[in-house]
């Protein structure tokens, strides 16, 4: 994900060097901002639990057309989110699998860490209203494409398939976790001052595919900043 993020940051600087020779009424309508955020997960299965935080980040660039001098504006533009989920005491026993399910933590194994990454590439359209006092708000929808999936596991080794301890601690990575939706697609709406502003997502489908792994779904909540 650290890749990607710097790949995604090149390539905002890149678009930013490009727009200086573009007339400056149209680089004005450009805006650059992320969210920082955590999800909430609906549908969990029961007696899985998660961490209170699940944190997550969004990038995104946007062009703004306004419409009239009445306040409102369309915008729509490009994305990258990383979307997270940390498992307090389970974990996925085969992330290849053609059927994925959350299975507890052995006992006695100390599980430090386990998280689930998903990197989405995302198109995000809004429908914005700016007061005459610079208060703002946005209600719009995002569709998203995963483009890497990774689960992230730190402490007591364990056989993933047997439950059977190691007598040794352990980092893991393991890449391109089976059976995810390839897209998704919910509502996002802000609401703040200026280049501050509140962020709430709601997911409108599921992580994974119906009845190849857990019926979840995230509720995000968290701030945005809009600098540019």
């Amino acid at each position: 994900m650290k890749k990607t993020i710097i790949f995604s940051l090149l390539v905002f600087m890149g678009l930013g060097a490009f727009a200086q020779p573009v007339a400056e009424s149209t680089i004005k309508k450009i805006s650059v901002g992320y969210d920082l955020y955590t999800s909430i997960w609906m549908d969990m299965p029961t007696g899985i639990k998660t961490r209170t935080i699940n944190q997550g980040a969004n990038l995104f660039l946007m062009y703004n057309h306004v419409m009239g001098d009445n306040g409102f504006s369309f915008a729509g533009g490009l994305g990258l989110t990383s979307e997270n989920l940390y498992l307090k005491n389970a974990y996925i026993p085969n992330i290849k699998s053609d059927s994925l399910s959350f299975e507890t933590i052995p006992l006695g194994v100390n599980s430090k860490k386990y998280k689930l990454n998903v990197t989405y590439f995302d198109i995000p359209v809004e429908i914005r209203y700016v007061t005459k006092n610079k208060m703002r708000f946005t209600l719009g929808m995002k569709f998203g494409f995963v483009i890497d999936s990774k689960i992230k596991y730190q402490g007591d080794a364990f056989d993933f398939q047997t439950g059977e301890k190691k007598d040794w601690g352990t980092n893991e990575k393991h890449k391109d976790v089976n059976q995810l939706e390839t897209t998704r697609f919910g509502l996002q709406a802000r609401i703040g001052y200026k280049w501050v502003h509140l962020y709430g997502y709601y997911s409108l489908n599921k992580v994974f595919v119906a009845n190849k792994g857990p019926e979840m779904y995230p509720i995000s909540v968290g701030v945005s900043f809009m600098p540019f």
